[in-house]
């Protein structure tokens, strides 16, 4: 686990929604030109009263933002903005939901997904049909095969695109459609280069947790399968990071 999954994972509940508000507030007044390289941050204790959130919050914050060689912290003096805060930003290739404020967050939309999703596999176990599980199947190597990071990420899409095909109902595959729109806007909210390679215990973790779902749907068994995917959504809503 790096530096910056460690602070994420310290951050939950309202304090990962509150964090989340905090960092796009300080990308936006970056990209406005509101403040720029070198520019000393106002303090933990003044941050915190203008976003009416915990000082551990901001700490947090700051040091994500440390992390990604974004903020230099001095001791006795402050934070500060790194003198090449524009060559990070462009190495990092930071979340650009950050900069699309009509585009749904991904924890937006996660919440959404968690509310229904689980739900909706018991209509695709009864209704999916051979097609559809090829196509699942289809996606699932493409997981397990993806060299870049985009293509690992459409074909993680592709499985859930194919498990809202198989419900043959046309509300929830118009949903899905929306739902890849919106993520594909923003990039995916890239934190790595989209064309950059996939970390092995992800690919693995996704790989188990998809394969589990659709071999529960291929069973048509719809109450394991919506006990999985809420656990899938569940796990994955939990371990957000700051990017929101």
């Amino acid at each position: 686990m790096n530096r910056a999954e460690d602070i994420s994972e310290r951050i939950v509940g309202q304090d990962k929604a509150a964090a989340g508000i905090v960092y796009r507030s300080i990308m936006q007044s970056i990209r406005d030109g509101v403040l720029k390289a070198g520019d000393k941050l106002p303090n933990e204790r003044d941050l915190a009263q203008r976003f009416e959130t915990s000082r551990s919050t901001i700490r947090n914050v700051l040091a994500m933002m440390a992390t990604q060689g974004l903020v230099t912290r001095k001791v006795g003096s402050g934070s500060f903005l790194s003198g090449n805060l524009l060559q990070q930003l462009h190495e990092a290739d930071l979340p650009v939901a950050a900069y699309h404020q009509e585009v749904p967050t991904y924890s937006e939309i996660l919440e959404g997904r968690l509310l229904f999703e689980p739900a909706m596999m018991a209509l695709a176990a009864k209704r999916a049909e051979e097609g559809d599980f090829n196509l699942m199947r289809k996606h699932l190597s493409g997981i397990r095969e993806a060299q870049e990071w985009l293509d690992f990420k459409e074909h993680i899409y592709g499985v859930h695109q194919a498990i809202f095909a198989a419900t043959r109902n046309r509300f929830l595959i118009q949903v899905f459609e929306n739902i890849v729109a919106d993520r594909r806007a923003v990039q995916y909210d890239g934190r790595s280069s989209l064309y950059g390679p996939i970390r092995e215990v992800v690919r693995e973790q996704t790989l188990r947790e998809l394969t589990s779902i659709v071999d529960a749907l291929q069973a048509r068994d719809g109450k394991a399968a919506t006990k999985l995917a809420n656990d899938y959504f569940t796990r994955i809503f939990a371990s957000l990071s700051v990017y929101g």
